[in-house]
């Protein structure tokens, strides 16, 4: 008997896990501060370790409760963020000069645990936002990659798009040459710009888009304004904690 509640009790945290059934923490600074200090970054990362283990779908496709997921993580995020921010500031500790969300890696967020937990608060605090959601920390980690993976594919297909542009209005400027001079030496030298210009062309040409990134992408775009308003958001925490007179002091001389 004793066993099979064991196993009940195991099953159950594993679905708590998966379905993220936690009630949505508060999102005031003094009760996301008493959160920070009453588990530390250590205490933390091992509960993260001690999660379930995630297994990612084959095909490696988001789905739209994923992208959900990610949007309310992120959010969380943010609002960690900035009164783990706060906090370092007003510890005398200097903030980071790039205060984006990928600036900080697990291990430097462990090494910085014992001199400055701040430090460590702000590199984890994704994971600390999944986890207070009800959300599998692992889980999260898998979407956070594939979002960007997809985002770096759109960045550089627009890329590539542009330079592409550029190209066709060299060529067709060129072309125009050809036509207009009245010159063989000039026309000769002309047509082998244009012969060397299409074989550069082909030889830097860009692969076809990654169908699972793009298939990513295009679920992801349904969300542009959401994902527009993360960015603005993290903008504006940088900009308001940089602009801070040193010592964390607000402009009306509050902390």
């Amino acid at each position: 008997m004793l066993q099979r509640t064991v196993t009940v009790l195991a099953l159950s945290g594993s679905i708590l896990w998966a379905c993220g059934c936690q009630a949505k923490p508060a999102a005031d600074e003094a009760s996301i501060q008493k959160s920070l200090h009453s588990k530390g970054t250590a205490h933390l990362m091992d509960e993260v370790a001690k999660a379930p283990e995630y297994h990612p779908p084959e095909d490696g496709r988001l789905t739209e409760a994923q992208v959900k997921m990610y949007l309310d993580v992120r959010q969380r995020e943010q609002q960690i963020r900035e009164v783990a921010f706060k906090a370092r500031q007003a510890a005398g500790e200097p903030v980071p000069a790039d205060s984006g969300q990928d600036q900080l890696s697990y291990v430097q967020a462990l090494a910085t645990v014992g001199d400055q937990p701040g430090l460590a608060d702000i590199a984890t605090a994704d994971l600390r936002a999944a986890q207070e959601l009800g959300f599998n920390p692992k889980e999260y980690r898998w979407i956070k990659e594939r979002v960007l993976e997809a985002q770096m594919q759109e960045t550089a297909l627009a890329l590539s798009q542009q330079i592409a542009q550029s190209r066709q209005q060299v060529l067709a400027q060129l072309e125009q040459r050809r036509q207009e001079t009245t010159d063989p030496v000039q026309k000769a030298q002309i047509e082998r710009q244009i012969e060397d210009f299409n074989k550069n062309l082909q030889a830097t040409s860009v692969s076809a888009a990654d169908p699972v990134r793009q298939a990513n992408a295009a679920l992801l775009a349904r969300y542009k304004d959401d994902l527009s308003r993360l960015q603005t958001e993290d903008q504006r925490i940088s900009h308001q904690l940089q602009s801070r007179p040193e010592g964390g002091e607000s402009p009306s001389g509050g902390r």
